[in-house]
């Protein structure tokens, strides 16, 4: 390959990267115009741009200490920035400083929160504390369904502020999260797994805003789900262990 062709495979990655900020910037856009729904959905397109720039870049080899700090750039927009603005404007504004705090901390841990992961070292297989794209998609799907549905938002305005200090608190926690970004394409799986993604994917595109939501929450869970099962299973465990010892003396 060329060095004109080197350089035009590694446009491709950053491509999507620049996607992903197009995307956080009109989400801003149509949040300050009122275009709540629109919004929203722009950050979940983003959010798939920023799956996407990763993975094409593993597969044509053109990974660079450029597109990771680019990457983070757009990520802090599109995560941060973005989502912190639309719930602010969408009903967290009705609580005054308490909201203002509220956006505010969001996009402060999220900025944190990358910058955490670009100096991390190891466990790379997976994350440790909520990824920011996961906690902008938790703020894009309770958009999603208030406007979708009709829901007065007003009327559960807590709901809205007790989960966007959750999900700060989440991304600068200690919690490990499972890496969806390092799945392989090219590992076999078995017809059954296969027949599951393609039933997963259907769902996802067919009743969007249902699944797709169901998907954000359930991904924000799952970290602190596992880690309280792998605490129970370690203090029963040890109780085990108690009783058996206590047995041979």
């Amino acid at each position: 390959m060329n060095k004109k062709n080197r350089r035009a495979v590694y446009i491709l990655p950053n491509l999507f990267t620049t996607a992903n900020i197009v995307a956080g910037f009109y989400s801003l856009l149509a949040a300050h115009n009122g275009r709540f729904l629109i919004a929203a959905w722009v950050i979940i397109l983003a959010v798939l741009f920023d799956n996407l720039d990763g993975k094409v870049a593993r597969l044509t080899h053109t990974e660079s200490q450029f597109g990771v700090e680019y990457d983070s750039l757009s990520d802090l927009i599109s995560f941060g920035v973005a989502p912190a603005f639309l719930v602010y404007v969408f009903v967290l504004r009705d609580f005054g400083r308490l909201g203002i705090i509220a956006s505010f901390l969001y996009m402060l841990t999220g900025a944190l929160r990358l910058a955490r992961f670009n100096t991390q070292t190891s466990h790379r297989d997976s994350f440790i504390g909520l990824p920011i794209p996961g906690g902008a998609a938790v703020v894009a799907s309770l958009v999603l369904i208030s406007v979708k549905y009709g829901i007065n938002s007003n009327k559960y305005s807590i709901i809205f502020l007790i989960t966007v200090y959750l999900l700060a608190f989440l991304m600068i926690s200690t919690v490990k999260y499972r890496s969806l970004k390092n799945a392989s394409t090219t590992k076999r799986i078995s017809i059954r797994t296969f027949a599951l993604i393609i039933l997963v994917f259907s769902l996802l595109i067919f009743k969007p805003y249902i699944f797709i939501p169901a998907a954000g929450v359930l991904y924000m869970l799952l970290g602190p789900a596992e880690q309280i099962y792998k605490l129970l299973k370690r203090i029963k465990g040890g109780v085990k262990y108690g009783r058996k010892k206590d047995i041979d003396i």
